[in-house]
């Protein structure tokens, strides 16, 4: 296998028209505003076929009720998962470490 074949890394966002656009003119594989089925659909071929990806996600994909999101966050591994706010309402941005940090902090 060659180096570029073991480095090759899908960068995948998933979320709104508004944030799409930006992700793809940077060179980003988009997904936009999908339900669970085809969030589901994209998932499962990543994890099926062992693909390497960096998927920034927009926070509300968080509620379109994908059944391979969770076991992804929770494998870790080959597919990185991130992120970002909503641009229709960035100050309500809440990441899944703010509560184990505020675990380990006692906030």
């Amino acid at each position: 296998m060659s180096e570029t074949a073991t480095h090759n890394v899908r960068k995948i966002f998933i979320g709104s028209h508004a944030l799409t656009d930006g992700f793809r003119l940077i060179g980003f594989e988009t997904l936009t505003e999908p339900d669970a089925g085809r969030l589901d659909e994209l998932l499962s071929v990543l994890l099926k076929e062992k693909q390497r990806a960096l998927l920034i996600i927009e926070q509300s994909i968080n509620q379109v009720g994908s059944k391979l999101l969770e076991q992804i966050r929770s494998e870790g591994g080959r597919i990185v998962l991130s992120e970002v706010p909503s641009l229709h309402d960035p100050d309500n941005f809440q990441s899944g470490l703010d509560g184990q940090l505020r675990k380990l902090t006692g906030g």
